[in-house]
């Protein structure tokens, strides 16, 4: 017991705030290093301009899930 004791109960919260948290950090760095990879990002500048496609894909794939991971994390370690 000792260590593993009630303490390390992990929630689904925390797993998919986690998650959350490492795919909108990851799509950032991939926008950063290498947009023309991003297939999504293609499509979308070829829709809407590059200005508007890179804002759209910076609020929908990094800011959100980042927001909502951190609302779920804070979900798992508010109860």
């Amino acid at each position: 017991m000792g260590y593993y004791g009630s303490d390390m109960n992990i929630s689904i919260n925390f797993i998919l705030g986690v998650l959350a948290i490492f795919y909108g950090l990851y799509c950032f760095i991939q926008r950063k290093v290498a947009p023309e990879k991003i297939e999504k990002l293609q499509s979308m500048i070829e829709r809407n301009g590059e200005k508007m496609a890179h804002s759209i894909h910076l609020f929908g794939y990094t800011l959100v899930p980042i927001v909502a991971g951190l609302l779920l994390l804070f979900a798992h370690f508010r109860v």
